[in-house]
């Protein structure tokens, strides 16, 4: 059987992260949510997947990359860092801003378990095709 693959999702918003955790448990991921921005190191060499929202107060999902990639550089495991919003532009503009990618449509469930799975279907074709 195959272990569950691990989500870390960084919100200021302790109803989005319940609902985001909700979700994404229902549908047999892990997922450690949490509105913390420090003390998050810990949770990186485990996870598959990091969810970052880009608004939050007094700082930006940027800040909050910024300080966990340079935490992950030493790390054997390379977690993709997403930036998780509603704002349209933002979205658009995960590149530039330090992101590897964007959810986008943030607060709708069912579009973040859609663009999970998306997202995992991708890791799991690429992992099959890497030579052994």
């Amino acid at each position: 059987m195959k272990k569950a693959r691990k989500i870390l999702i960084i919100d200021d918003s302790t109803v989005m992260l319940a609902r985001a955790k909700r979700a994404l448990v229902s549908e047999g991921y892990e997922v450690i949510a949490t509105s913390q921005v420090v003390g998050n190191a810990r949770h990186l060499p485990t996870a598959d997947l990091v969810l970052i929202d880009y608004h939050m107060p007094g700082l930006n999902g940027s800040s909050v990359l910024e300080s966990l990639r340079a935490l992950a550089t030493t790390m054997k495991n390379k977690q993709p860092f997403y930036v998780y919003t509603s704002d349209a532009l933002i979205a658009l503009r995960y590149r530039e801003l330090g992101f590897d990618g964007a959810f986008s449509r943030k607060g709708d469930d069912e579009e973040l378990v859609r663009q999970t799975r998306a997202f995992f279907r991708i890791v799991e074709m690429r992992e099959a095709r890497a030579p052994t």
